[in-house]
């Protein structure tokens, strides 16, 4: 491979980081606006509820959370006596896996042609 060549290279994996990068962003923006939405139609006002928060980089989206944010979707509850129903809040697992299959699509066939020289007009 010669110096241009490996320069092409570079250049692609660049601009692919910064794809990956601004569409984790706006997935992440979206899982929070959904969230935030629905925790405060079915009555998540305490500040314990809201330490969650999401960081994007090229690599992906991190999101940090309190173990009983993922819980609350739970439909049943083992118990001495057996499982008991309670109540459930669809606020984590189903927002995550229904964005999660967009943020997958988008990944895999959103890097066209037209989005790179977007992101190299973003550079100049």
């Amino acid at each position: 491979m010669n110096l241009l060549q490996q320069r092409e290279k570079h250049k692609n994996d660049i601009l692919e980081g910064k794809f990956i990068r601004k569409v984790s962003g706006e997935i992440a923006t979206e899982i929070e606006k959904a969230q935030d939405s629905l925790m405060t139609s079915r009555g998540f006002s305490d500040e314990n509820w809201q330490e969650r928060s999401f960081a994007s980089s090229d690599k992906g989206i991190v999101y940090t959370h309190l173990g009983r944010h993922r819980f609350v979707d739970m439909r049943t509850r083992n118990t001495q006596e057996g499982k008991r129903r309670k109540k459930n809040h669809p606020i984590h697992n189903k927002i995550i896996f229904g964005h999660y299959n967009n943020l997958i699509r988008e990944l895999s066939f959103g890097f066209t042609e037209a989005v790179k020289e977007e992101l190299r007009g973003l550079e100049g």
